[in-house]
């Protein structure tokens, strides 16, 4: 009898574990045009992650694939800008992340000394905070290129973003008017994974990685699609670059992943961010998510 009720056990555990349940990305149903400007986008986006404060939404059409971010905290914002953020997709469901992209690439400009000796200062009423939000301007605007990686063979691993590539693949970002960076990005399904999608890819599991890197200038830096980091800060009124892009909204349900939980609609300041708020920590989130398909 106990070897019953133990088998039984086992075949319940296995039936729950092969019907695992994972929430889809968002049915991009709206056109995108990738300027960092997310009006396309639901507010607030879809995901919040606590560690790292960052609110994203990862949504796809049957063509595209899109990510987008905000980020509030002005020691994330330059991190970004200086080191570059990444977005690495494991097509496999294994965690082995080999596609991705790097952008902004990592600047080489010398830190203004402004920037850092009074990260926490506030802004003016316009979102500007004087040396610091020039300083970031420029950085923006050196952000021309995007690093990729396990593309197809015929995509090379630079590609510009002004002027506009031919590869579909494009990313932008800008400040609204509370300082806040949003970012977005478009990458063509046919540069990594097929044409277009079918039904039978609702079934696909991709795991996302957003990962920002360190300063290139930082001691503990590197370089790629791959790295943990730091930074300075500061608030700034619109300003920015753009991308091409594509476009689409919607999505499906369902439980269990890791790295990003539901936007909970708190109100997330840059003091809001908890942890390696410096310049050699390792700022990273995941998620698990089906593709939508319509």
């Amino acid at each position: 009898m106990k070897k019953v009720i133990s088998s039984f056990i086992i075949f319940c555990l296995f039936v729950s574990c092969t019907h695992s349940l994972y929430n889809s990305s968002s049915w991009q149903s709206k056109p995108v045009a990738v300027d960092g400007q997310i009006n396309e986008w639901p507010n607030p986006l879809r995901f919040y992650d606590q560690e790292t404060g960052i609110n994203y939404s990862i949504s796809n059409d049957h063509n595209n694939l899109y990510f987008c971010c905000s980020i509030s905290n002005e020691f994330l914002q330059t991190k970004i800008l200086l080191g570059g953020l990444d977005f690495a997709i494991d097509t496999l469901g294994k965690k082995s992340f080999g596609v991705g992209i790097k952008y902004p690439i990592g600047n080489s400009s010398d830190k203004n000394p402004g920037t850092e000796k009074n990260p926490g200062a506030r802004p003016d009423a316009g979102g500007r905070s004087g040396a610091r939000s020039d300083f970031k301007l420029k950085l923006l605007a050196e952000a021309r290129e995007m690093e990729l990686i396990g593309f197809k063979s015929h995509i090379g691993k630079i590609i510009s973003l002004s002027p506009p590539n031919n590869t579909g693949i494009s990313a932008a970002i800008n400040f609204d008017e509370r300082g806040i960076m949003n970012y977005e990005a478009v990458i063509p399904f046919s540069t990594f994974y097929k044409k277009e999608l079918t039904p039978s890819d609702s079934n696909t599991i991709f795991n996302y990685q957003i990962k920002i890197n360190p300063d290139t200038k930082s001691s503990n830096g590197n370089n790629g699609i791959s790295g943990s980091g730091g930074g300075g800060g500061g608030g700034m009124h619109r300003g920015g670059m753009r991308g091409g892009g594509m476009g689409g909204g919607g999505g499906m349900r369902g439980g269990g992943m890791r790295g990003g939980g539901m936007n909970d609609n708190r109100g997330n300041s840059g003091n809001d961010y908890r942890r390696n708020a410096n310049n050699s920590g390792l700022t990273k989130t995941t998620i698990k998510l089906k593709l939508a398909y319509r």
